[in-house]
C-alpha cells in the first residue's frame, strides 16, 4: 500500500497541477496534451489498486467513523485538531502545496457526514468509465470550458478533486497500516473525507460530458 499511496500522490499532483497549468494555457495543443496526460494517469492508477483490499479497508473506516463522527461535528476542538493534523499528513505524503491547498478549502466545507463504501464505488466505476471510456469527451469538456466565466465548480477541478479525493483514501489507509491501527479515527475521518471528494465530482463530470 505504500507504493500505491505514494503513486496516488503523485498523480494528484500532476492532475491538479496539469489541470490549472492547461486551463491558464493560451495553447490548445499544450492544453490538450496534458489533460491527456492526466487522464492517462489516473488510468494508471486506477489499474493498481486492488479493490478488495480497498473494500476491506474503507468498510473498516466506515464502521469506524460513524462512531466518530459526531465528535468532529460536535466538538470545534477536535475539528481545529483533526484539521491541523492531517493537513500534516497531507504534506508528510508529499502532496504539492497547492493540491494541499484545494484539499484545505474543501475539508472547510465538508459536511462530515458518513460514507458508504458502495458509493465510493460507484463513484470510482464512474472515474474509471470517463478515463477509459470516455477520455475524448473528457477533455471535449475541460476544453470547452477553459477561459470562461461560470457558476458551476469548473471541470478542471472537479476532476482534480475526484483524483485528490482517491489519494486521501489511499494515503489513510497507508497511515492507519503504519500506525498498526485499523481503528484509527483520524484515519477513518481523512478517508471519509477523501471518498466524499471522489463522491460528489464524479457525477457532475458526467453531465459535463453529456453521458447522463
Amino acid at each position: 500500500m505504500e507504493a500505491v499511496s505514494q503513486h496516488a500522490c503523485k498523480v494528484a499532483n500532476r492532475v491538479a497541477l496539469g489541470m490549472r497549468y492547461g486551463e491558464a494555457s493560451g495553447h490548445r495543443v499544450n492544453a490538450r496534451q496534458i489533460v491527456k496526460d492526466a487522464v492517462d494517469s489516473t488510468c494508471d492508477l486506477l489499474d493498481v489498486i486492488d479493490p478488495v483490499q480497498l473494500r476491506q479497508w474503507f468498510e473498516q473506516f466506515e464502521s469506524v467513523y460513524k462512531e466518530a463522527a459526531n465528535l468532529l461535528i460536535d466538538d470545534p476542538v477536535r475539528w481545529s485538531k483533526f484539521l491541523g493534523s492531517q493537513c500534516d499528513v497531507l504534506h508528510s505524503v508529499g502532496l504539492h502545496q497547492k493540491t494541499i491547498a484545494g484539499l484545505g478549502d474543501e475539508l472547510a466545507v465538508w459536511q462530515r457526514k458518513p460514507i458508504a463504501f458502495e458509493a465510493l464505488a460507484d463513484a470510482l466505476d464512474g472515474l474509471a468509465g470517463l478515463v477509459a471510456d470516455h477520455a475524448a469527451a473528457l477533455g471535449e469538456a475541460i476544453e470547452g470550458q477553459a477561459g470562461r466565466e461560470a457558476k458551476s465548480l469548473r471541470r478542471t477541478e472537479l476532476f482534480s478533486n475526484s483524483v485528490s479525493g482517491l489519494a486521501v483514501v489511499l494515503v489513510s489507509i497507508n497511515q492507519a497500516i503504519k500506525a498498526g491501527d485499523p481503528r484509527d479515527a483520524d484515519c477513518a475521518a481523512l478517508a471519509t473525507f477523501g471518498a466524499n471528494l471522489t463522491i460528489k465530482s464524479v457525477v457532475p463530470l458526467w453531465k459535463a460530458c453529456g453521458l447522463v
